[in-house]
């Protein structure tokens, strides 16, 4: 049988979560202006870095992925310890360039590279990791588990609101919203993670009060009579997660509802008390 790696990056939030330490994460860097730079999680958390931004919302940090050199740092590492082949799951390659570098890279090295668009970010692609690791360690090939990914991918869905769009618009992250950038600023709409994998709006709200009852209708409206699991990523949102949970027991009862922080190179394009509600059918 093949020794088969899983590595993903961190925009999954695995940190957040109970997960096997042999799955690999491929670090995000979160950076303030020219010279202050962190390795996401490892030298800055989330709770950390949404004090931070939230005491002053001017310093918007930009972020990118893993250098190319440390990757291949991490590619010959695996090689080192006797992996043939690695299966490597992204965020959305409409929000990342990683996907592509990765594709890139895999004439590069020794190892046989499978690089998988999750075309979403969060607990939706680190649910996609999980399994990926479980059914390997089942002894299943990457071949077994691309199409059980896909069907994953395509039966998932997220609504989130954030409190404010000033970080998805510095950041170049928010497609489909009309208006000048005063009147976007304004608005708390509704937005979701579409089948390309990009950030659209679907309805546009003026509260995040309404913001947060939309996506509960939309969540509650999609999922009614169906096996879904069910969760929530938020950006140090405390205070609304109690509410989700609560509400979403309301109505279902019997459904685990798994709550998660959005990692730091994540929240620098939500902002702070930005909120999703998804679900993956099962």
């Amino acid at each position: 049988m093949k020794k088969i790696a899983v590595l993903t990056c961190s925009n999954a939030g695995l940190d957040y979560l109970e997960y096997p330490k042999d799955i690999k994460i491929l670090r995000s860097v979160i950076h303030f202006g020219a010279d202050e730079t962190y390795d996401d999680f490892v030298e800055m958390d989330a709770k950390t870095f949404y004090e931070r931004i939230t005491k002053d919302p001017n310093d918007i940090p930009k972020t990118s992925y893993v250098s190319i050199g440390r990757m291949l740092e991490i590619f010959e590492e695996l090689e080192a310890e006797g992996y043939e082949e690695a299966l490597i799951i992204t965020i959305s390659s409409k929000l990342s360039g990683l996907y592509e570098a990765i594709r890139k890279l895999a004439t590069e090295v020794k190892i046989k590279l499978h690089v998988f668009d999750s075309k979403t970010l969060a607990y939706g692609e680190a649910y996609m990791v999980l399994e990926a690791h479980r059914l390997i360690s089942q002894g299943q090939s990457v071949e077994e588990i691309l199409p059980i990914l896909e069907k994953i991918r395509d039966n998932h869905r997220v609504y989130f609101a954030v409190d404010t769009l000033l970080y998805l618009v510095k950041n170049g992250r928010l497609s489909k919203l009309q208006g000048t950038l005063g009147t976007m600023l304004q608005m708390k709409p509704m937005l979701t993670i579409d089948e390309e994998g990009k950030v659209t709006t679907l309805e546009k709200i003026r509260t995040i009060h309404k913001a947060h009852h939309r996506v509960l209708e939309k969540y509650i409206e999609d999922t009614q009579g169906l096996n879904v699991l069910t969760y929530i990523s938020h950006a140090h949102a405390d205070e609304y997660v109690g509410w989700f949970v609560s509400e979403i027991k309301k109505v279902f009862p019997e459904r685990e509802v798994i709550v998660a922080y959005l990692t730091p190179v994540v929240g620098a394009h939500t902002g702070p008390k930005a909120l999703g509600v998804g679900y993956i059918k099962l």
